[in-house]
């Protein structure tokens, strides 16, 4: 028996994309037919108007593919973002690998307020009760999950012993206009109020889109300054 593997990172990288900061504003042109090349004020222009105004139909023309490594839990929040392509590993197909999501100490774990209206603030101590618990629980998974397999348990019904901190690996591409709701409702900057985990992904998500679209991104985040 092999095992588990515990880590508290997360895996986002950029496999694929098209279009580039330019991609939006062609398409918006061809509305009225207006010249493809213009100044950098007129694009910066351009590119602020269509966000102040919401029309996103343009950023559809921008695609990324990002590979990521997350648990399970935070998987799930990804596939609410709807308008957009996943592709995520198996459990009913090949042997999982067993490596399970920990949280270090920065992770504060004391909830303050009740649901929709609460904050977390640090408390090593309910940290080492959440670790150990997390670690423990996921080793006797792990066990078990192993044990059916070698016992002859098709791989679909041996991973339903597994909890949500299991790592998953997935392809997920979405446009720029779904990034976009993406990042408002997950990252740091944006208006929601995210879980700990999946904001640091999307944080690293935008991250990386922004080196992709650096004009996109820089008008982006100064109409969120500017609400």
């Amino acid at each position: 028996m092999t095992a588990p593997q515990f880590r508290s990172d997360f895996t986002v990288e950029v496999m694929d994309h098209m279009g580039d900061d330019l991609s939006p504003l062609r398409a918006a042109r061809v509305s009225t037919k207006g010249a493809d090349s213009r100044t950098t004020e007129e694009n910066d222009g351009l590119r602020r108007y269509l966000m102040r105004e919401g029309h996103h139909v343009p950023f559809e023309h921008q695609v990324t593919t990002f590979y990521l490594e997350v648990p399970v839990f935070v998987s799930r929040q990804l596939v609410k973002h709807r308008i957009s392509s996943i592709s995520e590993e198996s459990g009913r197909y090949r042997e999982l690998d067993g490596v399970f999501y920990v949280p270090d100490g920065s992770r504060p774990v004391k909830q303050i307020g009740k649901t929709g209206a609460y904050q977390f603030e640090p408390d090593g101590g309910l940290y080492h009760v959440a670790a150990w618990n997390a670690l423990e629980s996921s080793k006797a998974a792990w066990n078990a999950y192993e044990h059916m397999l070698q016992s002859g348990v098709a791989k679909e019904v041996a991973r339903m012993v597994l909890p949500v901190n299991i790592y998953s690996s997935m392809y997920f591409t979405a446009n720029t206009r779904s990034l976009f709701n993406l990042f408002t409702l997950r990252s740091s900057w944006g208006e929601g109020h995210p879980q700990y985990e999946i904001r640091e992904v999307a944080d690293l998500m935008f991250s990386c889109w922004q080196e992709l679209y650096p004009k996109t991104a820089e008008a982006w985040l100064q109409l969120r300054e500017a609400s």
